[in-house]
């Protein structure tokens, strides 16, 4: 299990599926629960999917193209 990823998601949070398997989701999903065995992830509104910390190495941070726009606009 990779603690450290782990350690870096909290509920809230915007990730996104990075990995080779064809059946996982696409887009941007919101982690809604965590618990000790596993991380529950909202997908776009969609379907709630549950993945193993085992799996949690395939989740990875993302910021929609909005919150990206907006942070560049602050700094100007």
């Amino acid at each position: 299990m990779n603690t450290a990823v782990a350690r870096r998601l909290a509920l809230g949070d915007c990730v996104v599926w990075i990995g080779d398997d064809a059946d996982r989701s696409t887009g941007f999903g919101t982690i809604i629960r965590i618990t000790v065995h596993a991380v529950e992830v909202q997908w776009d509104g969609r379907a709630t999917t549950r993945y193993r910390r085992a799996q949690l190495h395939h989740l990875r941070h993302a910021k929609p193209a909005s919150q990206t726009l907006a942070g560049a606009q602050h700094a100007a």
